[in-house]
């Protein structure tokens, strides 16, 4: 039985939700609440998987309310439900909520949205999951460059100054630092040699998931053509980050969602980094599956593990506190399609650039690439028209990586 909070100021919502509710998932156990005040009464008396709020509301709102049930109910999934339209009420929410949507909201979308809520919930706390992670001791915890950075953009004494250093610190991260400054996605003229420059030009969440992906890779020991996969991966990975923003910037995304979406899609591959840390005799079969039967990566990776590097990257960086939209995105960046939504998201963006990024690898590399991308998804949302200038952007964007590695 799942236990499902509504709160909402205005009575007759909660009576018309009460009503359909009932109908349409009878086997739901849901709890009103007209106030954020009820609605802690009610946490504080029910363990509730789901929480859906309105954002307006008197006294507390639902970004606030939300804040509050994060803190003593970190394993609730969280909605907002409101027709309060203004960005920044929106960007209050990214973190205390899972998922934002705007009235009015079909019956039957607003049920798949908290069943999807339900799923991905479920998803971080599968036993074959926790094991898996649990067996790399490397992964115990953060690596050593990331967990200084997290402490230094933590402390409001800490300047540009001390973060530089510990960038500076890291020949690895400083060169990756460099290279995604440089990269297509700033179109800046002059190139950037200046780490304090770049750090300042880079954002704090795209040098956090740098640091943290660059230190991952260091603990890698495996075969050569391994570790010309990890490297191959690590590239692509800041090329799908970087295309993706481009991509979500094209389409007219809220600033703000753009800044955050290269260190979200480098991010979408830290489950492969797993793989190849804990089972790197396996990955290679999983590989060797992949060149020579063209399956998709994740089907043999969920036949020789019982899980794939979505959900396996979810979870790990659910341990380590990510924002849950990063880690949602991360969990469906192969799927975006079962998470409800009617329009372009960010983790369309990072769908999409993932499938382009690597076709127009192969094109450079001499070869004919199918497609994978999902059209009919696409066509549900209104893009499908657009993949070929998405595609002229993976293009510039893989050019762009190639003359800075040479």
């Amino acid at each position: 039985m799942n236990n499902i909070l509504f709160v909402d100021d205005d009575t007759n919502i909660l009576s018309g939700l009460r009503r359909r509710m009932r109908s349409l998932r009878p086997e739901w156990q849901t709890t009103f609440a007209s106030s954020g005040a009820e609605a802690l009464q009610r946490c504080a008396e029910t363990s509730f998987d789901v929480v859906v709020t309105d954002m307006r509301m008197p006294g507390m709102d639902g970004s606030a309310l939300l804040q509050q049930i994060q803190k003593s109910h970190p394993h609730a999934a969280r909605i907002i439900l409101s027709g309060f339209a203004e960005d920044e009420a929106v960007l209050r929410t990214v973190g205390p909520a899972h998922q934002y949507l705007a009235k009015p909201c079909e019956d039957d979308f607003l049920v798949k949205t908290i069943e999807h809520a339900l799923e991905l919930r479920g998803l971080l706390t599968k036993p074959e999951l926790r094991s898996l992670v649990a067996e790399i001791d490397t992964l115990a915890s953060p690596p050593d460059t990331y967990t200084r950075l997290l402490n230094a953009l933590e402390d409001p004494k800490a300047g540009n100054d001390r973060i530089a250093s510990i960038v500076s610190s890291d020949i690895a991260l400083t060169a990756e630092v460099l290279k995604m400054t440089n990269s297509a996605y700033f179109s800046i003229a002059m190139k950037i040699t200046s780490v304090s420059h770049a750090v300042r030009m880079i954002g704090t969440e795209t040098l956090k998931s740098l640091a943290l992906f660059i230190g991952l890779f260091r603990s890698f020991e495996g075969s050569k053509k391994l570790t010309g996969q990890l490297t191959l991966l690590c590239n692509r990975s800041q090329q799908i980050g970087v295309t993706a923003a481009l991509i979500a910037e094209k389409e007219g995304l809220d600033k703000r969602v753009c800044q955050m979406i290269p260190s979200t899609g480098m991010l979408s591959h830290i489950g492969s980094l797993v793989l190849y840390l804990s089972r790197p005799a396996e990955m290679e079969k999983v590989i060797l599956r992949v060149e020579q039967e063209g399956i998709p990566i994740i089907d043999a990776e969920l036949a020789e593990f019982g899980a794939a590097h979505p959900e396996i990257g979810a979870y790990l960086l659910g341990l380590w506190g990510f924002p849950d939209p990063v880690v949602q995105a991360v969990a469906y960046h192969h799927r975006p399609m079962d998470v409800p939504h009617l329009e372009m998201s960010a983790l369309t963006a990072i769908y999409a650039a993932q499938h382009l990024a690597k076709e127009v690898a192969l094109q450079q590399a001499g070869k004919t690439p199918q497609t994978q991308i999902d059209m009919d998804y696409l066509a549900s949302i209104g893009k499908a028209n657009n993949i070929e200038t998405w595609r002229e952007i993976a293009a510039t964007v893989h050019e762009k990586y190639e003359t800075l590695s040479r």
